[in-house]
């Protein structure tokens, strides 16, 4: 991740007529979702945009980004991960399992984020090989327990959707070795009961990982103290045998005073639009371009990008590209870290 840093620092102190071409992306497959958890973000932005594409459009769209640098031979960069999140649940998408495997059959690494509720579909018609080539799977949990899962994530189907996620979770792991359960640690979910329950699936359905970060709330700035709890979860991943990671990078110190990032990481969305910025899907002042009827790759870095200059991250709550801001503020304050990085 240092040398895409040092490409974007280098293309940035030069100046020259070459594109940049980002590193990765996210993909938002559909806006509708079979959850209303209590802690969403993206929920006006679904309610306002329930947009539900036709999966060839992703193709097409996976596509022109496998073939950017052919597209635009005089640029900078490489473009390689794809992530599919939400926007809404992305395995809601019919025929979202052979976006996922054109992904990875044009040789670019995709992830999924997930609730698990439709992970069979990937795992009953996606090759095991395919499956395991995948950067990694995601499913959002929050609880260990049917009764918490439901109070947290509120699932819109009458008889709930956790013993299905449950057994899709087993399912996962009989295939990759790379499926990790994640959790946001919030005051429901935070008593030693409660995180005792997460552990004992973790290490029931045999995940790679449990991936605890905390809660955040936009409209509040409240943020769960995710800290004082770091003690307490690496007892827990010793006695059950799993390991953790704890991300609380969102809050560390800022920098920087533009957001970099911007630069690495377009967000597309079913609404056709493509977003400088995963926090503000569906605010027309983050997007840059649209995808659905253009070739978003001869507008990329033109007039709309001037977001970059016109944004002033002090007044941008906390974000999951803030470590990384970090990192990339740090090479363009020490000329010396960029030589070493690209020698």
């Amino acid at each position: 991740m240092s040398t895409r840093y040092a490409e974007l620092v280098h293309w940035m102190s030069v100046q020259d007529k070459k594109y940049l071409i980002p590193a990765s992306a996210d993909i938002d497959l559909t806006n509708i979702c079979n959850q209303d958890c209590t802690y969403c973000s993206t929920a006006d932005f679904r309610k306002e945009q329930p947009v539900q594409l036709d999966h060839k459009k992703y193709l097409e769209l996976v596509d022109r980004l496998a073939t950017w640098r052919q597209h635009q031979p005089d640029s900078v960069g490489t473009f390689s991960t794809v992530v599919f999140s939400g926007g809404g649940e992305p395995t809601l998408l019919k025929g979202y399992e052979k976006v996922i495997e054109h992904c990875v059959d044009v040789a670019l690494l995709p992830a999924l984020i997930t609730n698990g509720s439709h992970l069979h579909k990937l795992i009953e018609n996606v090759s095991a090989d395919k499956i395991q080539r995948m950067l990694y799977i995601g499913i959002d949990i929050d609880a260990g327990s049917q009764d918490l899962y439901e109070q947290i994530r509120r699932s819109k189907t009458a008889s709930g959707l956790y013993d299905q996620v449950v057994e899709n979770i087993f399912q996962a792991t009989q295939v990759s070795k790379k499926v990790d359960l994640k959790v946001v640690l919030c005051e429901d979910n935070s008593n030693q009961q409660a995180l005792q329950d997460i552990f004992t699936l973790a290490k029931r359905t045999g995940v790679r990982q449990v991936y605890f970060r905390p809660l955040y709330n936009a409209l509040t700035h409240y943020v769960f103290p995710i800290t004082e709890y770091v003690e307490v979860l690496e007892k827990l991943g010793k006695k059950y045998d799993v390991r953790i990671k704890i991300n609380a990078t969102r809050f560390l110190p800022r920098n920087y005073s533009r957001c970099h990032q911007m630069y690495l990481f377009p967000v597309f969305c079913p609404d056709g639009k493509i977003y400088a910025c995963c926090e503000n899907k569906g605010n027309p002042a983050f997007a840059i371009g649209e995808w659905l009827d253009n070739d978003f790759r001869d507008s990329w870095l033109q007039q709309q990008h001037n977001i970059y200059n016109g944004t002033n991250t002090h007044l941008c709550h906390p974000c999951r590209s803030n470590n990384h801001n970090i990192e990339i503020q740090n090479i363009i304050n020490d000329p010396e870290l960029l030589e070493r990085l690209l020698m």
